[in-house]
């Protein structure tokens, strides 16, 4: 299918998308503390900016959806049934993040748990963990092969990293912290690179499985 060529490298495009909105957002929020308050915080309803941050995060999640299904479509010409069920968990992780925190962005004041607040946690718990099963699975899939065990071991050191940062949220919480935006970017940013290195890889490196 040639679309497929299209899809993966949206990807790439994709994190350029997400960088964007946050570096938009911290610049135009003066007070905003990127160490103590979460990323939703920048694009919660009635947050300064929140609209055109919203704007220019849209893009990020149509081009990190169909890098997943451009992912499954290419994994589908594989025998390679774990890596095939990794490409399907990421499909499934970017369709629950785009529409779930379209759906349910974060209210004014996040400490009170209304129906949305916890709508939106719902979905953080469903991205991390379809985020997590992607990774391994993806990884482990990788590492059956020879050519791709390179691949697989980064992609599996990502995955480790992911697992090992997303546990730092509820331990600040847990604690009172006060750093839950510094945790939270540990472990987003490295899905953003996990995200990177998959597009960037299948697009220049691997074109065929």
């Amino acid at each position: 299918m040639k679309l497929i060529k299209y899809f993966i490298p949206l990807g790439m495009i994709g994190v350029f998308f997400y960088f964007a909105h946050v570096i938009t957002g911290e610049l135009l929020w003066k007070e905003y503390n990127p160490i103590t308050m979460d990323i939703s915080s920048l694009t919660a309803d009635g947050a300064p900016n929140y609209k055109l941050l919203r704007i220019i995060n849209f893009p990020y999640g149509v081009f990190y959806v169909l890098f997943a299904f451009g992912m499954v479509l290419k994994s589908l010409r594989s025998s390679n049934r774990i890596l095939k069920t990794g490409f399907i968990f990421l499909l499934v992780m970017e369709v629950i993040s785009i529409l779930g925190y379209a759906l349910f962005p974060l209210t004014g004041d996040k400490s009170e748990m209304n129906f949305q607040n916890s709508m939106h946690l719902a979905v953080t718990a469903l991205v991390v963990f379809t985020t997590i099963a992607s990774g391994f699975c993806i990884a482990i899939g990788y590492r059956k092969f020879g050519k791709t065990r390179t691949i697989g071991n980064l992609t599996l050191l990502l995955a480790v990293l992911i697992t090992v940062f997303g546990s730092l949220n509820p331990i600040n919480m847990a604690m009172d912290l006060n750093i839950l935006g510094l945790t939270e970017r540990l472990c987003i940013y490295t899905v953003q690179v996990f995200i990177f290195v998959l597009s960037y890889y299948n697009t220049f490196i691997q074109k065929e499985i």
